[in-house]
């Protein structure tokens, strides 16, 4: 399939746009960087390291505030605007306005993913985790990664949503799960296992292993992981839309 630079541009400068001009698309990006600033001032600055369980405030602050921009941020980000067009029947009008949809995705991903990876930078000062440490291209390729893959779940619950109540219904067990994973890594140990084989378990790891003032080591479990979930949902995601096209009623 073709694809045409200038209308993908179209596509982006439009979901630009409306993204500036509608606040509630960029609450979740600005709200997980305000949660974790507050959260940071109530929480008390606890390291515990080989003498107890493995804990770090600002680790913990900064893997929640990737998750919940992650997920929470990319998959509403990437289906709520694809659930509205199509209960308004915009989407239908620009899909007859020769815009295929490889132009409309890509389009309309790149303002998403930009926001998310912008958002996913500020959050490091945001919890405290000193930024000289971090090692900047390591931690934006793996959180840049997850970021994709939870804009292509997003897609995929838009394309499957008649409107946005059903995108916000389908979305919400989902959403339950990946935010938890903070949480249930702490206080959980054989659930711990468990979600370090997905890929917010993979940005929990990061988030600890940096809140540790230790470099993150690539491992082939971590890679294994992102770049599977990535696979998965791409080739479930081009399954769906081939199935269902982008305006299935």
């Amino acid at each position: 399939m073709k694809l045409s630079f200038r209308k993908i541009n179209a596509v982006l400068q439009l979901r630009l746009k409306l993204m500036l001009s509608n606040m509630s698309i960029l609450f979740t990006p600005i709200f997980a960087i305000g949660f974790v600033i507050v959260m940071g001032s109530l929480m008390p600055e606890v390291e515990t390291g080989e003498a107890g369980a493995p804990f770090s405030t600002s680790g913990f602050l900064l893997s929640f505030g990737l998750i919940f921009n992650v997920a929470i941020a990319g998959i509403s980000m990437s289906s709520s605007p694809i659930a509205e067009e199509k209960e308004k029947h915009t989407l239908r009008v620009l899909m007859t306005s020769s815009v295929k949809g490889g132009e409309y995705f890509i389009g309309s991903m790149i303002p998403t993913l930009l926001i998310l990876i912008t958002t996913n930078i500020l959050l490091i000062p945001a919890s405290g985790v000193p930024f000289g440490e971090i090692p900047l291209p390591t931690y934006i390729v793996i959180t840049t990664l997850a970021s994709l893959v939870s804009i292509l779940i997003g897609y995929i619950i838009g394309i499957y949503s008649k409107n946005q109540a059903q995108a916000s219904l389908v979305s919400t067990p989902i959403l339950l799960i990946l935010t938890s994973t903070p949480v249930l890594r702490t206080f959980n140990e054989n659930l711990a296992e468990i979600l370090d084989y997905t890929y917010g378990g993979v940005l929990a790891n990061l988030a600890e292993s940096l809140s540790f003032n230790n470099e993150y080591q690539w491992n082939v479990t971590d890679t294994s992981v992102l770049l599977g979930s990535l696979f998965i949902s791409l080739g479930i995601f081009v399954y769906v839309y081939k199935k269902n096209g982008l305006d299935h009623e």
